[in-house]
């Protein structure tokens, strides 16, 4: 599976950045080595970001932003989408010759995605199709039975609980075969919960929660979850919430794996931009645990419908 940050760019950490030039060698490496980014068109169509992209010689999974744009009470010109794609295929990532963008999403609208997947590839685009939470399961293996890679959107405002009843029900009859391996290659847009991330076969998954993380003043461990960091968060006079608040053999784990990454206690504890880049050196530990563990899927119980 690989694991994308999502909105690298969108927050300003391009290489040579100023919140990047905060951080020390070390920590800059973590960032120069990490080698999946997902960015946002709603966002990212600022010729500016383009321009560090192109400067840092990356390349990105691309995502229509039709969710954020329709939160935000936007709307995304199609034709512009089109235009952009094409002008800029220089920095969009291709695996096994599938240029890797999203189609414009048509938010609850199943058969207006499906349309826009066909008018894109009538302007000589091929877009990776999306299959939104809750719609018609016969889009879905339309998807499956035409396209190499499909992906999977909706799902981010979803509560895990219903996202466990809805991911073991497609996975379990659309997604896999009778061995559980995947019929096709699979993204999951905007997954924040690890557990998920590893229950299910996906190919690939994007999350912003390393970047979001870190603005809070929070820090990520693969096995213990998130924990206040800042010297500023509010958590840090509660027993248990903060750094240090932590009973001390809690305490002493998360020192170990800090110090295991190269990283120090006290800048972490300061500069939210250390803590971008301690989030990174976790996210990529995290992705190499889920790599090496079987992936495939059979449900725990026999679905009933």
């Amino acid at each position: 599976m690989k694991l994308y940050l999502a909105a690298v760019y969108t927050s300003n950490f391009n290489k040579g950045g100023s919140r990047y030039n905060t951080l020390n060698k070390l920590e800059q490496s973590y960032r120069d080595a990490y080698p999946w980014i997902l960015e946002s068109y709603h966002y990212i169509q600022k010729q500016k970001y383009v321009d560090d992209i192109t400067r840092d010689g990356m390349k990105v999974f691309l995502d229509s932003g039709a969710f954020s744009a329709f939160s935000n009470g936007a709307e995304i010109d199609i034709r512009a989408y089109v235009d952009f794609i094409q002008r800029n295929s220089s920095i969009i990532l291709t695996e096994d010759g599938v240029p890797l963008y999203s189609v414009l999403d048509g938010i609850g609208d199943p058969l207006k995605t499906q349309q826009n997947q066909s008018f894109m590839e009538s302007c000589g685009t091929r877009p990776l199709p999306c299959f939104h939470y809750g719609e018609d399961e016969r889009y879905l293996d339309y998807y499956v039975a035409n396209y190499s890679y499909i992906t999977l959107g909706g799902m981010v405002p979803i509560s895990t609980p219903q996202l466990y009843l809805w991911l073991d029900r497609i996975w379990g009859r659309h997604l896999t075969d009778g061995a559980g391996h995947p019929k096709c290659k699979v993204h999951g847009f905007g997954l924040t919960t690890v557990d998920i991330m590893e229950r299910y076969p996906w190919h690939s998954v994007d999350s912003s929660s390393w970047v979001q993380i870190s603005m809070f003043g929070n820090l990520i461990h693969p096995d213990f979850g998130t924990l206040a960091m800042s010297i500023h968060s509010p958590g840090r006079k509660e027993a248990g919430k903060h750094y240090e608040t932590l009973n001390p053999v809690h305490r002493e784990a998360w020192r170990k794996h800090i110090e295991m990454l190269g990283f120090d206690v006290e800048r972490l504890k300061a500069s939210t931009y250390c803590r971008y880049g301690y989030n990174i050196a976790t996210y990529a530990e995290l992705n190499r645990r889920i790599n090496e563990k079987p992936r495939t899927f059979k449900p725990e119980q026999p679905l009933l419908f």
